[in-house]
């Protein structure tokens, strides 16, 4: 199978469009326009949310967002409430987005839930945020292993 090398499309007005999903497929979304902040987080709330020691975000232009699947927008849960909500898929749980309350310029995305987030390089993490709240043990995960001898 050869390896998947696509990134975002662009669109007649020169814009970046990428698309995503949850898990199941029935949150679908695009959304256009310039990658902003894309960062790694290592809050409780992320690593609790997602069952992961951190989660990797992408900001785009909240106008740019389109929810496109059969399941319309995600539902949101108030992590933080009147400041930060969570999007998640209600029939599969697959974390999908987050946006603040007060600003509706920016929507966060979790990287993983775009396609292509492998392969697209506008996505590399640029910052991490929340490091005193991160697993201890992830410093060693930079670490190579042994080599077998």
């Amino acid at each position: 199978m050869p390896e998947i090398t696509a990134t975002a499309s662009e669109t007649s007005s020169g814009l970046d469009v990428r698309s995503g999903s949850c898990l199941c497929g029935k949150i679908c979304f695009t959304v256009t326009g310039p990658v902003d902040d894309p960062h790694v987080c290592n809050c409780t709330h992320c690593a609790k949310r997602s069952g992961s020691p951190f989660q990797w975000w992408v900001g785009f232009p909240m106008e740019g967002l389109k929810w496109t699947g059969e399941g319309g927008e995600p539902r949101w849960y108030d992590t933080y409430p009147g400041k930060t909500a969570r999007g998640f898929c209600p029939d599969c749980g697959s974390p999908i987005a987050a946006r603040d309350y007060g600003n509706d310029t920016v929507i966060g995305i979790l990287a993983t839930a775009l396609d292509h987030y492998g392969t697209d390089e506008a996505l590399v993490p640029t910052n991490l945020n929340r490091v005193a709240e991160a697993a201890p043990w992830l410093a060693q995960c930079d670490t190579p292993p042994p080599t077998a001898g």
